[in-house]
């Protein structure tokens, strides 16, 4: 879940932070639930063209940390999310972003979330979906381990 706070430049760009939040889930591969916060800081600006394109222009850094509730160890996930739609009337468009979780001490196992996302534009130029899997998937179901088992 997302909790944006922020507000628009005078240039129409918009910055701010989203607290992230999840109540705790287990996660297979880890055989244990985790407890899961972070900080997601946003810079975007989407516009309309005279000829009917969509824009969006969206810059992400978050920095995610997991605790697991059986072992206490704490897995770290950071990195930068850019991303550029140019999306015209009448199309869709698809993307993923996938997040590495690596442990903050010893060689324990990394885990993976991919996060989908699809944006459609209506024959007017109007964005009318914007779906992505963080608000409409239960955790448990896109997470996977990766390396050290």
């Amino acid at each position: 879940m997302f909790c944006f706070y922020g507000a628009a430049a005078n240039n129409g760009i918009q910055t701010g932070e989203f607290d992230v939040f999840q109540p705790d889930f287990y996660i297979a591969c880890l055989g244990e639930s985790v407890q899961f916060e972070g900080k997601t800081f946003a810079r975007y600006h989407e516009f309309e063209t005279p000829s009917g394109n969509y824009h969006l222009v969206d810059n992400w850094r978050y920095a995610w940390e997991f605790t697991g509730l059986l072992s206490g160890r704490t897995w770290f996930a950071r990195g930068v999310s850019p991303f550029t739609l140019n999306i015209g009337p009448g199309a869709t468009q698809q993307w993923a972003e996938v997040i590495v979780a690596k442990p903050v001490t010893g060689d324990g196992p990394k885990f993976i979330l991919q996060v989908n996302f699809k944006a459609t534009v209506n024959a007017n130029g109007e964005l009318v979906v914007f779906f992505n899997t963080l608000n409409d998937v239960d955790p448990e179901d896109f997470y996977q381990c990766i390396g050290n088992p």
